[in-house]
């Protein structure tokens, strides 16, 4: 990350270095090459290390020649950014320097070390730190967006796991009811947080009614003897439909008004109902 502490130089400053590169290097015996050289092992940083000092580097290390490059602006592609508007200060400035000197960069290799002598421009590093700080912002704002759908969707999908109509529905028709429930709720089409809602309430209330129903089953053996003990099972025990619409109230009751599947009421009714 670029900060403004990070040294730089004046574009004069960058112009005079690159003017005088090559005569300090061809003084010292270097030659001058243009050369594509690989990440640099060692750094040195314009003003922190002079070029004087980094070339006498150069030549102590045994180096056999340097290459000499410049870095120009491109406005365009440092402007294109993930940004919904960039400032136009920082727009204005990107203009004034497009096609610019942002840096002088002096290369050696030897022993299979890299090196690099690097100076930048002091407004290019201004500019970056004003572009960072804005994205800073901007992503901020994104995260801090996307914890508010986020809020907002799980307190849509409690409602929805709360809610008595949800919970009565049969499981097998329960998904566009419980998508009715959020739109309903929708302040928007924008409505992120609803949006979201859409997508995971369905499973998140399907996770409610199978845990209900797992912990009814493992207590089952007790559910069986309460039902039983019930008025209104012992009135209609040898009538199969009037028993097992006891038998799903009975259930609900249990589950916090989750209504069952026709399946887990018949897989009960078998092992509740009364022999003769």
């Amino acid at each position: 990350m670029t900060d403004e502490s990070d040294p730089a130089v004046t574009a004069e400053e960058l112009q005079a270095l690159f003017d005088r590169a090559p005569l300090e290097a061809s003084a010292r015996g270097l030659r001058v090459l243009p050369a594509v050289m690989k990440d640099p092992d060692v750094f040195f940083s314009a003003p922190e290390v002079s070029l004087d000092d980094a070339l006498d580097v150069a030549v102590a290390s045994g180096a056999a020649f340097v290459s000499i490059e410049e870095d120009f602006f491109d406005a365009a592609e440092f402007l294109d950014v993930d940004l919904d508007e960039v400032p136009a200060s920082i727009r204005n400035a990107a203009a004034s320097h497009d096609g610019d000197r942002t840096g002088v960069l002096v290369r050696w290799h030897v022993g299979g070390t890299s090196y690099i002598f690097w100076a930048k421009a002091t407004w290019w590093r201004d500019m970056e730190v004003e572009l960072e700080e804005q994205q800073e912002d901007a992503d901020e704002k994104q995260a801090r967006g996307r914890r508010e759908r986020q809020q907002r969707a799980q307190q849509l999908i409690r409602e929805a796991i709360a809610d008595p109509g949800i919970r009565a529905a049969k499981p097998m028709s329960r998904k566009p009811v419980v998508e009715a429930f959020i739109r309903s709720r929708m302040t928007s089409d924008d409505d992120g947080g609803a949006g979201l809602a859409l997508l995971w309430a369905p499973g998140r209330v399907a996770e409610e009614w199978r845990s209900a129903y797992a912990l009814l089953d493992q207590t089952a053996g007790h559910f069986i003897t309460d039902l039983r003990d019930l008025d209104d099972w012992q009135r209609v025990k040898w009538q199969s439909s009037a028993r097992r619409d006891v038998l799903r109230r009975f259930a609900m009751s249990r589950t916090g008004g989750w209504a069952p599947t026709d399946k887990w009421v018949k897989d009960m009714d078998d092992r509740s109902a009364p022999t003769k």
